[in-house]
């Protein structure tokens, strides 16, 4: 009787433990579709692969099942990984990489995640666990321009210390690095790259009654498509030590998607300390050309003896007084011949 029922025990066992084996494994998202793909560009996916318990190493195995494209798929773990002992969420990063010539259509096909213990081959009744994610491209030659604002700050930032604040140097130097910054995290979920058409800003005072100031930049990075970047909008502002709030508009062309208030501070030079913004080596770069500006200036100037010119421009002032000098001059020493002609005639008669 056991003989006749031990098969069937098996196949109990058997599938019993494959279910619960497949029921504490699974992937996030199952499937990636994108139907606005254009040849040349870079799609990017983050893949969860989830368990219910962690209590040993797992080995993993990927196989591509999609003929057409198995080529533009990339996976930054590569084709066998392990699942480390104490982690639930292992990310998979999945990248298509489109050749710039592939032709316009839809693609399918599928990624068979396979899961065994560490060490064992993907053969026998291993080939039964795990996850598949279903693949569903489409390649296209329309453009599309969108983006979603995920995050927005304005860093609190300090006052420009010596030399960039001496007053010799300040006009050049406060436009170029006493700049208000504003933060975006922009995810593009278009085909092209994108950024906003433009920021603008304006300051209030704490109370939010006084208006200081108002900015625009339109010349903002762009991030590429269906990834997730920084984009910086920064503006030259002569606001003194103290708090502020800050209206943020984000455009895409002429409307507006986002706004924002957002409270912030300028601190006197050194109280932010290493949370201050680093202005890295340009100023010193910017110093150095302009002295090296006024150095070649000079020089060519002695060179082609220019010193005359210089020399000029003091004696300048001194010439009405030249002229005057010179006509009495002449006023004089013409009637003094006029006297001396009028006293030879004298002596003729």
């Amino acid at each position: 009787m056991l003989k006749k029922i031990a098969p069937f025990l098996f196949l109990l066992l058997f599938f019993g433990w494959a279910h619960a084996a497949q029921a504490g494994f699974g992937v996030s998202p199952p499937s990636i579709n994108n139907r606005q793909l254009t040849p040349g560009s870079t799609y990017p996916v983050k893949i969860m692969l989830l368990r219910s318990s962690a209590e040993e190493d797992l080995k993993v195995v990927v196989k591509v099942n999609a003929p057409e494209i198995e080529s533009w798929i990339k996976i930054d773990k590569g084709a066998e990984f392990i699942l480390p002992k104490g982690e639930l969420q292992v990310p998979m990063t999945v990248t298509f990489e489109i050749p710039k010539n592939a032709e316009l259509g839809n693609y399918r096909g599928n990624l068979n995640i396979k899961v065994l213990p560490s060490g064992e081959k993907a053969s026998g009744v291993s080939i039964a666990l795990g996850a598949r994610v279903d693949i569903d491209l489409a390649l296209t030659n329309v453009s599309n321009a969108n983006f979603l604002v995920r995050l927005v700050s304005v860093p609190d930032f300090e006052k420009l210390g010596a030399p960039w604040n001496w007053k010799l140097w300040s006009k050049v130097f406060n436009p170029l690095f006493y700049r208000l910054r504003v933060v975006m995290n922009i995810e593009n979920t278009g085909n092209i790259k994108i950024a906003p058409s433009k920021v603008a800003i304006e300051i209030y005072d704490i109370t939010k009654n006084n208006f200081l100031e108002s900015h625009e930049d339109k010349t903002l990075n762009k991030v590429k498509p269906f990834s997730v970047g920084e984009v910086i909008a920064d503006f030259p502002t002569k606001l003194a030590p103290g708090q502020y709030w800050a209206k943020i508009k984000v455009y895409k062309e002429n409307e507006i998607v986002n706004f924002y208030e957002i409270a912030f501070s300028v601190e006197k030079q050194g109280v932010l300390g290493a949370n201050a913004r680093s202005l890295g080596v340009w100023p010193w770069l910017t110093l150095a050309g302009l002295i090296l500006l006024t150095v070649l200036i000079i020089a060519l100037l002695i060179k082609v003896k220019f010193w005359r010119f210089f020399i000029f421009l003091i004696l300048l002032p001194t010439r009405p007084l030249g002229k005057g000098a010179k006509n009495v001059i002449v006023s004089a020493n013409r009637r003094f011949w006029q006297w001396v002609n009028k006293q030879a005639e004298r002596h003729k008669e």
